[in-house]
């Protein structure tokens, strides 16, 4: 299983995937592999061909609930992407995940699982806001269960 945390830290947050990330290693059991993903966006795609499950931690604003509150989601959840923009920064996750389904077919990962946590500002600075410093402790529990599980087996997926 691999656990992606997306976000740039510099920016509040919107660096919520990656401080997920660095609470995690404290507790990473064997067979769990996380990564920063930072804003690599379509770079992404070679990390995530050839696995079967996959966990994606990412920031939302304008999901409908209120800072910090935790999404789950998977990528039937997110719309179908209509590929119109000028350049490969204007790639949405939702982009990456189609574009990767559509180049790699069954090497692509069969599950794929975001986790959305609803922020309450993006600004200049290394500081979560607190609903968001909330939501991260909570976060790192939920996770810290999908591990658990993954590693005894009882998901059924590798």
């Amino acid at each position: 299983m691999l656990i992606v945390g997306l976000g740039n830290t510099i920016m509040g947050d919107d660096g919520i995937g990656v401080h997920v990330i660095r609470e995690l290693e404290k507790f990473r059991p064997c067979g769990v592999e996380l990564l920063e993903g930072g804003v690599s966006g379509i770079g992404l795609l070679s990390k995530l061909r050839g696995r079967k499950r996959v966990i994606i931690i990412d920031a939302v604003q304008g999901g409908g609930g209120e800072p910090g509150t935790i999404y789950r989601l998977t990528e039937k959840d997110l719309a179908r992407p209509e590929f119109k923009f000028f350049s490969l920064h204007d790639l949405a996750l939702e982009h990456v995940l189609a574009l990767g389904r559509e180049l790699f077919g069954r090497e692509f990962p069969e599950e794929i699982v975001i986790y959305g946590v609803e922020i309450k500002e993006i600004k200049f600075g290394e500081t979560l806001s607190e609903p968001v410093r909330r939501a991260l402790s909570r976060l790192v529990e939920i996770l810290r269960e999908e591990m658990a599980e993954y590693v005894s087996g009882d998901t059924g997926s590798g």
